[in-house]
C-alpha cells in the first residue's frame, strides 16, 4: 500500500509537521503540498488519483471548507488539519473523513489515519477475493454432487451443443448443461467474444484472423458469422496497432 498524500496550508510551518508525520507513516508517500489555496484548486486533478487530502480551514482567499467544495471529489479520503474545533459540523457536509486538531503530535495523526489505512486494506482484501472469485467458474459434473472449477483465463473457446456446452480451455474440455446465452451472460465481464450462433472465444487465445476465418493457439479454426462481422471487426480495429505516419 502507498497511498499519495497531498497538503494544503498556508502556514509552510504546518506542511512541514504533517509532511514529518506521513514520512513516519508506513503506507504513505507525499506528492504534492500548497501554501496557497487557489494554486491547489487551479492544479489538483482528478488525474492525480489522490488518496488522502490534508486540508486546513482557516486560509486566506478561499478558507478550507469553501475549497473542500471544489475539490474533494479529487481525493479518496479529506482529512482537515485546523485549529478551530468549531468547524468539525461543517467539515462533516462536506464528507470530511477526519477532523485533526492542532497542535497535530505523531500519535494523534496516526491513531486517525490508522483507521482510513486498515479500511483501505480491508477493501483491497476484499476486491482481491473478489478477482480471485470471478476468475474462475463451476460447472455440473456428471451427478448430483460433482462440480468442475474452470480458470476462466485457461479457456480457448466455448460451443453449443445443442441442449449442452463444451468449454475448451488449453488443456482439456468439460461438457455441462448450459445453454451458450447463460455462459455469454456470466462471462460478459471478461474478455470474451460470441464470433457466431454456435461459438465465444476467448481474445487471448485468437492467434490470426483471415478473412472470416479465426486461427486459435491450438491452432483450431472458427468461422466467424455473418450477423458478428461488424462487431468482430470492430473489435479488431480499436486494438489494431497503427502508425501516424503518412502513407
Amino acid at each position: 500500500m502507498n497511498l499519495k498524500c497531498v497538503v494544503i496550508d498556508d502556514e509552510q510551518h504546518a506542511i512541514e509537521v504533517i509532511t514529518d508525520h506521513i514520512t513516519e507513516m508506513p503506507g504513505l508517500t507525499i506528492f504534492k503540498t500548497f501554501t496557497s489555496p487557489i494554486q491547489a484548486l487551479t492544479e489538483l486533478s482528478l488525474n492525480d488519483d489522490i488518496d488522502l487530502l490534508f486540508m486546513d480551514i482557516d486560509m486566506p482567499g478561499i478558507n478550507g471548507l469553501e475549497l473542500a467544495k471544489n475539490i474533494r471529489e479529487k481525493a479518496k479520503y479529506l482529512i482537515f488539519t485546523t485549529a478551530h474545533p468549531d468547524y468539525a459540523l461543517q467539515a462533516f457536509d462536506v464528507q470530511s473523513d477526519q477532523y485533526l486538531l492542532k497542535p497535530i503530535s505523531f500519535a494523534k495523526f496516526a491513531l486517525g489515519i490508522d483507521r482510513i489505512l486498515k479500511k483501505e486494506s480491508n477493501n483491497a482484501r476484499a476486491a482481491k477475493e473478489t478477482d480471485q472469485a470471478a476468475a474462475a467458474l463451476y460447472i455440473k459434473g456428471d451427478h448430483k454432487y460433482a462440480f468442475s472449477n474452470i480458470a476462466i483465463d485457461e479457456i480457448l473457446y466455448i460451443k453449443s451443443l445443442q441442449n449442452y456446452i463444451q468449454i475448451i480451455t488449453k488443456a482439456e474440455s468439460h461438457t455441462t448443461y448450459l445453454t451458450l446465452k447463460e455462459i455469454d451472460k456470466a462471462l460478459e465481464r471478461h474478455p470474451f467474444i460470441r464470433v457466431n450462433k454456435s461459438n465465444i472465444v476467448a481474445k487471448a487465445a485468437i492467434k490470426k484472423v483471415d478473412g472470416n476465418i479465426i486461427r486459435l493457439v491450438n491452432n483450431e479454426v472458427i468461422q466467424i458469422g455473418e450477423g458478428y462481422k461488424e462487431a468482430f471487426f470492430t473489435y479488431v480495429q480499436n486494438s489494431l496497432l497503427k502508425s501516424n505516419r503518412n502513407q
